[in-house]
């Protein structure tokens, strides 16, 4: 895919899901909770019953997600016919396909890198999945296109259709309109202080590869980045004036005007560092 997103959004997008995604692992005194344990790379990982809402790994994928990347067979969307038996489901070896040795759960969330990979695949299709569906023609702000880049990453490419045409139930519709804001959130943040962090800036051209170590390496620097634990977003008239040209771009779905959501206090938070949540 060819899009205006430099490699620094991104990062910023998919460190804002990252951490989107982040529960503590720990109790007060530093102990690592039930059903937590440390992976490979020394990172705390899930892998209790709540993983159906929690998701799995970094990222909080879901099971949809696993599927659409190769990790699981489809059969396992099948299988799970509640979400109690998520857990269940995801433990049992036969559903997971052996692409880049993932043979389990535990391999998968021993794995950072591949979770990395993957996350990357599913901005790359649901961008490809945006355009298709007439959200996007590719040519928008950087903004505008992440306002839907995001949800549709996590909730997947028909539920955000779905949401702009007002289908969608009031929980998945909060849910959606909050990774919208996110993903605003997140190329806000990469511009005004994208400099700052040093991150990575050339445009991403992608035939399904990607720089890997260059975008872990960015990831790492904003995740818990102590430079930028402190900074409180107020960039009040730029949110409004590029609402305003998003307004104007607007595409539409059948009778549905696609415009960005307006920005208010509903978990308008920056969400790089956990723990400093500025509104």
């Amino acid at each position: 895919m060819t899009t205006i997103l430099t490699q620094a959004q991104v990062t910023g997008l998919l460190s804002q899901a990252a951490v989107a995604a982040t529960y503590p692992a720990t109790n007060a005194n530093g102990v690592l909770l039930p059903d937590w344990y440390f992976n490979d790379d020394g990172i705390p990982v899930y892998s209790g019953a709540e993983i159906a809402t929690r998701g799995v790994g970094i990222y909080g994928q879901t099971t949809a997600n696993l599927v659409l990347v190769g990790a699981l067979k489809s059969a396992a969307l099948a299988l799970i016919t509640s979400p109690a038996m998520t857990l269940t489901v995801l433990n049992t070896p036969a559903v997971w396909t052996g692409i880049y040795d993932i043979n389990s759960l535990a391999d998968y969330l021993n794995s950072t890198t591949v979770q990395n990979q993957f996350e990357l695949a599913l901005y790359e299709g649901a961008y490809q999945g945006l355009i298709d569906a007439g959200v996007i023609v590719g040519t928008e702000i950087d903004r505008y296109i992440a306002t839907f880049l995001q949800p549709a990453v996590k909730y997947g490419v028909d539920n955000v259709v779905a949401w702009l045409q007002g289908k969608t139930a009031p929980d998945l519709s909060l849910a959606i309109l909050i990774a919208a804001r996110q993903g605003q959130y997140a190329i806000d943040f990469v511009n005004t202080y994208g400099k700052v962090l040093n991150v990575a800036a050339s445009p991403v051209i992608s035939n399904n590869t990607v720089i890997r170590d260059q975008v872990d390496q960015a990831v790492s620097q904003v995740i818990d980045n102590p430079r930028i634990a402190n900074l409180v977003y107020a960039n009040t008239e730029a949110i409004i004036a590029s609402e305003t040209v998003a307004a104007n771009i607007a595409s539409v779905i059948g009778n549905v005007l696609i415009s960005i959501p307006p920005s208010n206090t509903d978990d308008g938070t920056f969400r790089f560092a956990p723990g400093y949540r500025q509104g």
